[in-house]
């Protein structure tokens, strides 16, 4: 009876796995464009108990052991399909379980396609990333190369505006450009192409940059007096808008030093503004003001102010 029982299991677990196998593995490639000295790794995903794996680049098999995770680099796939830069190389997978002497091969994933070129992806700068909808905000795709063309992408929307590696957009056409209104963030990313040739060889894209359009309008800072000794006291006020409700004002003082106010007028002496900013007199600082409502608005106009030894 216990033989028959355990006959019964191993049946069981034999047909189990037998079941497995005939499921495909999914095959994710990370990441899917590369240049020729990067990398990028292979993942086989099986739902079965220790699988061996094979990988097929473009219907060559991979002879680099068993395991379900490989990396490769484009140099390493070039060589494996005899291609040279830019390429396209199809990638696939399938896995092997053991039941004793039987082995059960898995159909192959679905294709994966890795991208190699001989490009690196360009830097997107955005400045400033805060605006409202009448500012202006100026894209810039920072390249190695020469003479090259670049493509802006506004919420995965193409930019129709040349080829120029620099874009200056207003708030109110990135609105329009993402479809959204205010308040947004959009999402930012560029690429380019040189041609070599009849050749066209296009870049990753670069990293993405976010662009925060509100109607929030900057503050205005007064300062009084402007010029004090360590002992004296200056009244610092960040004007805010009527229309806005603001939850917070902050005093920057230099570009780093952060201080929060509360309420938005504030006396300091010399020496309090000293300690903050680790300086000593004579000394000018130079100071702006933000608020927050909801959003982070534009920072103010800048002042600054002497302070004097006694």
């Amino acid at each position: 009876m216990a033989d028959l029982l355990l006959l019964v299991v191993l049946m069981y677990s034999f047909h189990e796995i037998e079941a497995q196998a005939r499921v495909p593995p999914e095959l994710t490639v990370n990441p899917p464009v590369i240049t020729v000295a990067d990398s990028v790794t292979l993942n086989c995903t099986t739902s079965a108990a220790v699988p061996q794996c094979d990988f097929y680049i473009a219907s060559q098999k991979l002879s680099k052991g068993s395991s379900c995770v490989q990396t490769l680099t484009g140099s390493e796939l070039l060589k494996i399909t005899h291609k040279s830069v830019p390429a396209e190389v199809e990638v696939r997978c399938s896995y092997t379980v053991q039941v004793y002497s039987d082995k059960h091969t898995s159909p192959d994933s679905q294709p994966s396609t890795i991208t190699i070129n001989n490009l690196r992806p360009p830097e997107l700068t955005v400045n400033p990333p805060l605006i409202t909808e009448t500012d202006s905000v100026t894209l810039s795709c920072q390249t190695h190369a020469a003479v090259p063309q670049c493509d802006f992408y506004i919420a995965c929307q193409k930019l129709s505006k040349g080829s120029s590696c620099v874009q200056t957009l207003t708030g109110s056409e990135l609105l329009k450009i993402a479809q959204t209104s205010l308040p947004a963030e959009v999402e930012v990313r560029c690429s380019y192409t040189v041609q070599v040739y009849s050749d066209k060889h296009t870049s990753p894209d670069s990293q993405p940059s976010i662009i925060t359009i509100n109607n929030l309008r900057p503050p205005k800072l007064t300062v009084s007096p402007l010029m004090i000794t360590e002992t004296d006291s200056v009244t610092l006020n960040c004007q805010t808008p009527s229309s806005v409700s603001v939850t917070q004002c902050y005093l920057l003082f230099s570009g780093d030093k952060t201080v929060k106010i509360s309420p938005f007028l504030w006396t300091l002496t010399g020496s309090e503004i000293l300690s903050m900013t680790r300086q000593r007199s004579p000394v000018t600082v130079e100071m702006t003001c933000y608020y927050v409502s909801k959003y982070k608005s534009p920072v103010s106009n800048m002042s600054a102010i002497i302070i004097q030894s006694k």
